[in-house]
């Protein structure tokens, strides 16, 4: 009888002294610390609406448990029928995996630094390795539970010094207690949460630090799908149309678009595309549903979306615009660009009460309503005055708390209006928010989105005079999704993401997905009748080299990515790039991956040093500056090798993260660290959400993130396991992008083939070496095959498809 092999899980949780772990679970006093500052949100609402008006919510308990619930796996086949169903379980799940994830990151037998400047001798510093990278959401005001260890004359851990009750249960003693401190600062950049802890006896400075989920960030979203649910059982149309459009929330289009736009941009460098989606949104021609804005890496998106925002307020004197982004990163980076034609008394970076100063960028702090040495909202006649409130989705928590939504001020000006005037039943009451504009939608999970959806949704019985506000969504679903604890599809997939799934949006024949060859279709006279396209697709790409942009382009978005991007060829002189005017390669790399010791993570060190050598030589030719470079990897212990050398051989200034920090940012120059170079543990990998093998979307930000050049180290016979990476493998190696073995064969897969861009640059290369000898668009190079003279008639229709459907939108 053979015997079972047995797997290593290499992914096991380092090891922990079980006396430890025990001290943890031991039965403790509760020793409370003296919560953060925090806004008294009953007592602002009172200080605009007093007691007589807005009548007290019904408090709902975020469950059903009449409902039936689901497995979290149905997000393709979601209705409103069985919406809070889809969704009660995954969040519960969801929570379990997040309690998991902050048991993972207990730190233990840890030190506590008493803060020199405290008078009260209750702040303290605990430093949390990593903390600068770790997707643990931790704000001002979580509770750490802090047991204090205490050692016997031998030195021994005490884990309990009570005893047991009759009844059995265990009884702590006076000295058996749990600290739970409060979050008052965090600062990332230094790795250190400033903690407020009390009733501290100065016995050993030696913790266990376990940090927990709070409850009011889970009852939000409970909150939401509750009120969701309840309004679409209630045939709430407004809300069915956000979450489920159909056919009839559209708008048919029965003539041609005119040539131009009746509008003045403020971004003068916006292309036909961005301004079609600011016109079609500005006019309302689309009907009553979301409208969509997809964009590829480098498209543009945030210009949009700010362009959107600007147009907005400036059409109406009396929009109000409420502007989201799922991270604060995200929401800060907007109020920077909004800034340029905004002041504080127009704008407001609206930030909750949980986030901590040294997160907020100085040049946006104006914008910032700071109180009591925390974040809070402006007085309310000032707020009202605010043309434009940019937040995070999960911050628009909130203007419910506040009482600040489009339905609760419709109440009040409604109540204030019946009370005062209660024959009178011709006044018609406006919305406060005329739009929810939510940019990088695709990185909110639907619960998420939730929220600021019920902040801005009209009241059920407000009158059709009464103008809904719009909702217009930004974003990309083919690069990084939500960030979850769990991997359940139903969390995993945006609203953003779902939308694009419905058949008003994906089956429409103007869509990314219906274009063929990379031809950018075009609205015709005989197509009419059509429904008037209720999204946009970017397609000018103003960031990357076409050679970088040519594996993506084709994988992710149909093949039509336009390389718009000037000055991009800088780096071609590089002495690894053999004088091709490709500045891609791919570095075969055999080296071996190794695990930390305790499960700590990946790493491989000759490909570190290929990484750290290739950074310099890019230094040597002085063709970049340090912080032109950033070398990634999808494996956090790769991470802390590659920066561990790079300090050891003197070379600051070279970014070094791992893949997921990049999001949404870009490079010069990218060396992308795979790591993995062995096959026996990628479906540990993949179980995990971890790497860049059957990680698709992980692979296209990876790639995508590169300016002018790009390199990649791995092995390509671990990375072809994966189709994408088996395309990006086949490029490399018919261009001659390639360092190392020359073994390797492409696999069979549809994936793999030329793309669009491969054949332009391919036809351009030919064109440039045999002299432009073009006689009516016909080539004469010597060769003629049928595939070549394909691919040229393809780029250069691709072309000029553009130039008319500029010429004739």
């Amino acid at each position: 009888m053979s015997k079972k092999e047995v797997v290593l899980d290499v992914y096991a949780p380092p090891y922990i002294p079980l006396k430890l772990k025990q001290l943890n679970q031991a039965a403790a006093f509760i020793v409370p610390s003296t919560p953060a500052p925090w806004t008294n949100y009953p007592e602002y609402t009172a200080s605009f609406a007093g007691t007589s008006f807005l009548a007290p919510r019904e408090i709902s308990s975020g469950t059903n448990a009449s409902l039936p619930t689901s497995n979290g796996a149905e997000a393709a086949s979601l209705e409103y029928s069985t919406y809070k169903s889809s969704f009660a379980t995954a969040l519960k799940q969801e929570e379990t995996a997040l309690r998991q994830e902050y048991e993972a990151h207990a730190i233990y037998q840890t030190g506590l630094t008493q803060t020199p400047y405290d008078a009260a001798h209750s702040m303290y510093r605990l430093i949390v390795p990593g903390l600068r990278e770790l997707n643990l959401p931790l704000e001002v005001g979580d509770i750490v539970r802090l047991k204090q260890l205490r050692f016997d004359a031998r030195g021994e851990l005490i884990v309990f010094s009570g005893f047991t009750a009759p009844d059995r249960a265990p009884v702590p003693g006076s000295l058996d207690v749990c600290h739970e401190a409060v979050v008052w600062v965090i600062d990332r950049m230094n790795e250190t949460l400033f903690l407020r802890l009390d009733g501290l006896r100065r016995m050993s400075m030696l913790f266990n630090a376990c940090f927990t989920v709070q409850s009011g960030r889970t009852n939000a979203l409970h909150r939401a799908l509750s009120e969701a649910h309840a309004h679409l059982q209630e045939h709430d149309s407004w809300l069915r149309a956000m979450l489920f459009p159909t056919d009839d929330d559209g708008a048919l289009q029965h003539k041609l678009n005119s040539g131009g736009f009746d509008f003045e941009p403020f971004d003068h460098e916006l292309n036909h595309e961005q301004l079609k989606a600011v016109h079609t949104i500005l006019r309302e021609k689309y009907g009553r549903l979301p409208y969509l804005v997809s964009g590829p890496p480098g498209t543009g998106k945030t210009k949009t979306i700010v362009e959107i925002a600007l147009q907005l307020i400036h059409d109406h004197d009396t929009t109000r615009v409420l502007l989201c982004a799922p991270s604060d990163p995200a929401a800060d980076t907007i109020v920077h660009r909004l800034s340029k034609h905004l002041t504080p008394n127009q704008l407001l970076r609206m930030n909750s009460p949980a986030r901590s100063f040294p997160e907020v960028p100085a040049s946006i702090m104006s914008f910032c309503h700071i109180e009591d040495k925390f974040f809070s909202l402006p007085p309310f006649s000032e707020l009202m005055r605010k043309r434009i409130v940019v937040t995070t989705v999960r911050d628009t928590e909130v203007l419910y708390q506040a009482r600040l939504t489009n339905r609760d001020l419709f109440a009040l000006e409604r109540d204030f209006q019946t009370a005062l005037h209660p024959e009178d039943t011709s006044y018609v009451s406006s919305l406060h928010w005329s739009a929810l504009l939510m940019d990088e939608a695709a990185q909110a999970t639907e619960p998420e989105a939730l929220l600021p959806l019920l902040a801005i949704a009209p009241p059920e019985n407000a009158s059709a005079d009464v103008k809904a506000p719009i909702v217009v969504m930004v974003g990309d679903q083919n690069q990084l999704g939500p960030r979850t604890a769990s991997k359940q599809p139903v969390m995993q997939k945006s609203l953003f993401e779902r939308l694009l799934s419905r058949s008003i949006y994906c089956e429409h024949p103007l869509t990314r997905s219906k274009q063929k060859g990379g031809h950018v279709p075009r609205l015709t006279r005989d197509m009419l009748p059509i429904m008037r396209p209720p999204f946009t697709d970017l397609i000018r790409n103003y960031r990357s080299h076409p050679a970088i942009l040519a594996t993506p382009s084709s994988l992710f978005y149909n093949d039509t990515l336009e390389p718009c991007a000037s000055g991009v060829e800088s780096l071609l002189p590089w002495y690894g790039f053999k004088g091709r005017q490709l500045p891609v390669l791919f570095r075969d790399n055999r080296s071996g991956d190794e695990i930390e010791q305790d499960g700590g993570g990946w790493f491989n060190i000759g490909e570190a040093d290929i990484a750290l050598e290739v950074a310099q030589s890019f230094l040597r030719q002085e063709l970049l500056q340090p912080e032109q470079i950033c070398v990634m990897s999808p494996f956090r212990a790769q991470v802390k090798v590659l920066r561990r050398k790079a300090r050891q051989q003197a070379k600051p200034g070279i970014n070094i993260g791992p893949l997921e920090a990049f999001q949404g940012l870009e490079s010069k120059l990218v060396i992308l660290c795979t790591t993995r170079t062995r096959d026996r543990f990628i479906n540990q990998d993949i179980a995990r959400g971890l790497g860049v093998i059957h990680e698709p979307r992980r692979f296209n930000v990876a790639l995508t993130r590169a300016k002018e050049g790009l390199i990649v180290i791995g092995n390509p016979d671990v990375l072809d396991l994966d189709q994408n990476w088996a395309s990006f493998l086949a490029f490399c190696k018919r261009t001659g992008a390639w360092e190392g073995e020359l073994s390797w064969r492409a696999p069979h897969s549809e994936k793999v083939k030329r793309s669009r861009l491969e054949k332009q640059m391919h036809m351009r290369n030919m064109v440039e070496e045999a002299g432009d000898e073009l006689i009516n668009g016909t080539r004469k190079l010597g060769v003629s095959s049928r595939e070549e003279d394909e691919a040229w008639s393809s780029g250069v229709a691709a072309e000029e498809a553009v130039r008319e459907a500029e010429a004739s939108s």
